[in-house]
């Protein structure tokens, strides 16, 4: 090509560029020319300055569209484009593409509060069983759809590591690694925090080993989602713990910063305005902004709902909200043992209190190991005989090999010691530790062995002799429970059952194989299966593991016995019954117990029996804490939605009853009345009021806005991608780029699919940080999730999954031709010729961030007159087999005239409702960012006064320069700090139009088939249309709806009829999205294609409105509900749908003299 040829506006490629490129402007340079142009595909800018040689390299697309591009490929690149972004349309696009069906909240706290920020950084505080992880997945596919993540870090306690990285891979397909030390050793040398890019790990374990926290610290992460994130509080900014640290560390590396708990606060504002300084130190630098937010009950980056906020969705016809949680009623189950049991725990005391005392004089990591080793000796007592006798045995057998050989004892001994997040570890986890700490012995002298040997013999064979008659009253009492519960009489009546111990699992459910006893269950007759710590977590098809338990449970066994192993991800709301058969002496494991039944899901009000013996000292101690908490339950939560429990933790520290205890053993200044005196203090009405309702409740939400959620889910409804239209699209790209699905059966839309061509494999490679790894070979596909519940084993393909992304990225490539060249399509319904101009724009703000990124119609007649038109106008037309002739279009407004009714008519008023938005934001941040550090100034420079007032008084204070010196710096890095923020927010709320892109013309012209005598009946009359929608709206406003007109926006649809709710007008409880045919007299119905996918889309919620009549003064209605279940014919060369009224599959009868159908309440339609 020539200089001359480098116009603004037209596109060049060849081997000068890694893409195509817009040309900008040409700029002379003698014998040369400068190109300034735009990349097409990545929007660089390119500046080079090109010889004529090198000029002839290029080649240009024409000035001019000839427009004999493939229409069909045409409407494939723009339908790649529109479904790239989809989520620019869809409100709630994550909901296409994760395998869960979100509750109101969960939609309100992603959507209207995390994604509305243009840099994420949250405090979401809500009630247990909110599904936080639910909302964090929906969160981590929104940002990484959009390119804004590629590196995510989750970090938990131990023991939820798994439920973050199960429920992230089944429900949203995305893939996260825990790491532990485990992986740390495999790695050494390397860094696997910066090798891999998807991370859950453990809160304690990272804050308190130099090794890991040291290499986390050196790594850089784009979102960083804390759980349980109240264990990051410290006491004061001079006491800030190990935890606190961290969370300090990981807000200065990355840029969303995600946490979340229950307990946000203990009801003490200082306490957590510093923990808010986590999220943003500017914001919260001091108290006065939280008491602002108090003041406005609305506080920057926190959200807050407490359980009776959270509901469903309402009732479609009735409007009736159901909460989301049933009544929580646990009851203490008392018994007391035997004589004969009590004789045997007096005599395990005296051993255990013997044996503490010898531990309390030890004041080393053995000595407190021992201690712990004794107080579980008790706690497996409570368990049951067979549990301590158990441990009994293995203690002994250990002291026998330790005085075999005392000095190989003393060197296994140097790394035992209990951890001090021992309460934060996995089941698994703990029940290696106790393991290892059975035999930590007080002394390794062999008189001293052979006495404590000689002592553990008696109780063994005490607790054999016991066994032996049945001796054990707790388990009697296990038998009355579940025989006046009807557990016996109803085997479809399902069972929990909780213990500590393995040991006890074995008791109760052992398989009385390889040494494990035939369980007491069993030999009841009750069918059951069991999970514990030493199971993997394995899948719903391997036998042996967690989640096949899991499965087990819910669809044949009756009873589910478990260790804390099940309160780790475990699922099982399908089960309402539940028995403590032992307490934990640390009461949050209790209210990760409860929480398996006890969550969303749960139909019925769930039964809770806590198995406590009133006659031992630890049972009486256990009695009196569960008597204060029903004390308080029945003042401060009558409906038993299980507050008191979740913020236990806070009140009653988490070690602090067995501290208690073992100091009690220890005979170190404590009793067991002294015990009930601290839990009556500190269990404590007030203290529990103190934060349930604490003055920093009041930035809790009571109840949603549900008028608006469930406004914007009936838009979401509407624009929601549907299996059809992907389906439709991957079938059609598919073969383009060398994917062939073949379909496994008729009429399944499942498709065997085979291997990825090789060509696809680099384009896989590099959408690989966004989209996950490309599999080389996949089996059967479906593009519909409800296909899932048929045959798990299918692959499910939608956007986001890296195939659907490769495969469209590749069309789009192929197609860019097509597009640029132009194409033709036919209208069946239109007398007159028009234009198509597509155009992508984006909205930034000042920092460069895209605020939104659309796509754009500009239809123009031939009299002049533009309109904005949805990309989804071209599945409304035919396209042309063979290029067409096109009117001469000198007269009709060029490109740039063009570009500007796009910019007055469509991006202007986008640009709009961004600045209003943008700015609500940016205000309340900006309130809080003066308001705090305006204030730490001000008190810093009433400090400097001082110090200089004290200078000039003459005063020779040591080190006063010094402080002064500390002082002026301070203020300056205050004044820094004010003056950037007010910089960046100032960047944040400035919006603007940039990226305005021509991605290709079309020509429509008047079908040429439309007057046929087979077409003629469908092509519709401007004027009986317009009858016809009048004759709908006054239908629909004389049953108390209220209608929207959307005829000129190309959805599929002509209205959308909503009745409101009686109660309050803003809500709709019921939507309809309806299409209407007018005929003058009567005739045939047909849909464009278009309207069929919607209709197909939005099925019971689609209507089909067709009134006959329209050119007399009594028009008649009939209305169809969910048409797409009729008996459509395809007319392939108008791609029409023709009704099949007569129909043998499905019949419709549609009079002419009356509606077939009235929507008086209590019908249903007819179709």
């Amino acid at each position: 090509m020539h200089a001359a040829e480098l116009k603004p506006n037209i596109t060049v490629r060849g081997p000068l560029f890694p893409e195509p490129v817009q040309v900008i402007v040409a700029i002379p340079m003698g014998a040369s020319v400068k190109l300034v142009g735009k990349g097409t595909q990545s929007n660089s800018v390119y500046e080079p300055i090109l010889t004529a040689e090198q000029l002839s390299l290029l080649t240009a697309s024409p000035a001019h569209e000839p427009f004999d591009g493939d229409a069909r490929k045409f409407r494939l690149g723009i339908e790649a484009m529109r479904l790239g972004l989809a989520y620019e349309y869809d409100p709630y696009f994550s909901l296409s593409i994760a395998r869960v069906d979100p509750l109101p909240h969960q939609l309100e706290a992603v959507y209207d509060y995390f994604m509305r920020l243009p840099r994420i950084r949250f405090l979401l505080a809500d009630d247990p069983g909110a599904g936080k992880t639910i909302m964090a997945g929906l969160l981590i596919k929104e940002l990484k759809i959009r390119g804004l993540v590629k590196r995510v870090l989750i970090i938990t306690p131990a023991n939820l590591t798994f439920q973050w990285q199960r429920e992230l891979k089944d429900k949203f397909r995305e893939n996260f690694e825990v790491i532990r030390s485990d992986v740390l050793r495999a790695n050494y040398g390397m860094n696997p925090w910066q090798e891999k890019n998807q991370v859950v790990t453990s809160v304690s374990w990272v804050s308190r080993i130099e090794d890991a926290k040291d290499s986390l610290l050196r790594s850089r992460w784009d979102l960083v989602i804390v759980d349980e994130a109240h264990k990051m509080s410290a006491y004061s900014s001079e006491k800030k713990t190990l935890a606190y640290q961290l969370g300090e560390a990981l807000s200065n590396m990355t840029d969303h910063y995600l946490l979340m708990t229950a307990t946000p606060h203990k009801g003490d504002p200082e306490n957590f305005c510093l923990f808010l300084e986590l999220l943003d130190r500017d914001v919260y630098g001091d108290i006065r902004s939280l008491e602002e937010a108090m003041a406005r009950h609305e506080a920057p980056f926190y959200l807050r709902r407490v359980k009776e906020a959270l509901v469903t969705f309402p009732e479609p016809e009735t409007g009736h909200v159901k909460a989301l949680f049933t009544r929580r009623n646990v009851t203490t189950s008392e018994f007391q043992i035997s004589d004969e049991e009590l004789d045997f725990y007096d005599r395990l005391t005296r051993y255990v209190e013997d044996q503490s005392i010898k531990a309390a004089a030890d004041d080393s990591a053995r000595g407190r190991a021992l201690a712990f080793t004794m107080a579980m000796l008790q706690r497996r007592f409570a368990s049951s005989l067979y549990a301590v006798r158990r441990s009994l045995e293995r203690m002994r057998d250990k002291r026998e090999r330790i005085l075999k050989d005392p000095e190989g004892y003393r060197r296994e001994q140097m790394n035992k010691r209990l951890p001090e997040d021992f309460e934060d570890l996995t089941d698994e986890e703990q029940q290696e530790i106790i393991s290892q700490l059975e035999d930590v012995v007080a002394s390794v002298d062999p008189a001293a062995l052979r006495e404590e040997i000689a002592e553990l013999t008696k109780l063994i064979n005490h607790a054999r002799e016991l066994e032996a008659r049945e001796v054990e009253t707790k388990l009697t009492a296990l038998k009355d429970l579940l025989t006046k519960q009807g557990v016996f009489a109803d085997p479809k009546m399902k069972l929990l059952v909780f213990t500590e111990h393995k040991d006890t699992l074995d008791f109760l459910a052992g398989d009385g194989r390889e040494g494990r006893p035939l369980g007491k269950l069993r030999e009841w007759g009750l069918s059951l299966t069991q999970i514990h710590g030493g199971m993997k977590i394995g899948d719903r098809d391997t036998p042996g593991t967690r989640i096949f338990a899991e499965r087990e449970f819910r669809e044949s066994a009756q009873v589910l016995v478990a260790t804390e192993a099940a309160g780790e991800g475990i699922n099982l709301q399908f089960c309402w019954l539940m028995i403590n058969y032992d307490i934990p002496w640390n009461p949050v494991r209790l209210e990760q117990r409860m929480g398996r039944i006890h969550r969303y899901g749960q139909e019925k009000d769930c039964l809770i029996f806590n198995f406590v013996s009133t006659n031992t000292r630890e049972g009486r101690v256990l009695h009196k804490l569960f008597e204060r908490i029903e004390a308080i339950q029945d003042d401060l939560d009558p409906k038993r939605t299980g507050k008191i429990f979740n913020v236990l933790g806070d009140v009653f520290p988490a070690n602090q009853l067995e501290k208690m205890l073992r100091d009690m053993y220890a005979h170190n200044q404590m009793t067991e009345e002294l015990i009930k005196q601290r839990i009556v203090e500190q269990v404590d009405r007030k203290r529990f009021e103190n934060i349930t309702q604490s003055t920093l409740e009041g930035l809790a939400k009571k109840e949603l806005n549900l008028s608006a959620i469930v406004g914007k889910s009936a838009e979401a409804k509407e624009r929601r991608l549907v299996p059809e239209v992907i389906e439709d699209f991957f079938l059609s790209a598919g073969p383009l780029t060398g994917v062939s699905p073949k379909p496994v059966k008729a009429g399944t839309h499942a498709y065997r699919l085979g291997r990825v061509p090789r060509n696809l494999w680099p384009t896989g490679e590099r959408l690989e940080p966004r989209f996950g790894k490309l599999g080389h070979e996949y089996g059967n596909i479906v593009f519909d999730k409800e296909l899932l519940k048929q045959d798990a084993t299918l692959e499910w393909v939608t956007p986001g999954h890296p195939l659907f992304e490769v495969v469209r990225e590749d069309v789009l490539r192929q197609v860019q031709e097509h597009l640029k060249r132009g194409a033709v399509f036919f209208d069946l319904h239109s007398q007159a010729p028009y234009r198509l101009d597509v155009f992508s724009a984006s909205i930034r703000d000042g920092r460069g961030n895209v605020l939104s990124r659309r796509l754009f119609v500009v239809q123009t007649g031939m009299d002049g007159k533009t309109a904005i038109k949805q990309p989804t106008i071209f599945l409304d037309l035919t396209a042309a087999e063979t290029p067409s002739e096109v009117p001469d279009d000198a007269q009709l407004p060029d490109r740039n005239q063009v570009e500007v009714v796009l910019l007055e008519q469509a991006l202007n008023p986008l640009l709009e409702e961004a600045r209003r938005e943008r700015e609500r934001e940016v205000a309340t941040i900006s309130r809080h960012i003066e308001l705090s550090l305006n204030t730490i100034i001000n008190r810093e420079n009433l400090l400097l006064a001082d110090l200089i007032s004290q200078k000039e008084s003459g005063s020779t204070e040591p080190g006063l320069e010094g402080r002064i010196k500390i002082s002026e710096d301070k203020l300056l890095e205050l004044d820094h700090r004010l003056q950037s923020r007010r910089r960046e927010l100032e960047q944040e709320r400035q919006c603007s139009i940039g990226d305005i892109q021509h991605i290709g013309r079309a020509w429509v012209l008047p079908h040429p088939e439309r007057a046929a005598p087979g077409i003629a009946p469908m092509v519709s009359d401007p004027e009986i249309e317009r009858i016809a929608v009048q004759a709908v709206i006054a239908h629909e406003e004389a049953e108390g709806r209220v209608v929207e007109s959307v005829e000129a926006d190309n959805r599929g649809f002509d209205l959308i009829s909503r009745r409101p709710h009686p109660e309050d007008p803003k809500t709709a409880i019921d939507v309809r999205f309806i299409e209407v045919k007018g005929r003058a007299h009567t005739g045939e119905i047909a849909l464009t294609s278009n309207e069929y996918k919607t209709a197909q889309r939005l099925a019971n919620d689609y209507w089909l409105y067709v009134v006959f009549h329209c050119a007399t003064p009594n028009p008649t209605v009939n209305i169809l509900r969910n048409p797409a279940t009729l008996d459509w014919q395809p007319i392939v060369k108008v791609e029409h749908y023709r009704l099949k009224a007569d129909s043998i599959r499905q019949p419709v009868e549609l009079r002419e003299d009356r509606a077939a159908y009235r929507t008086e309440k209590g019908d249903e339609p007819t179709c």
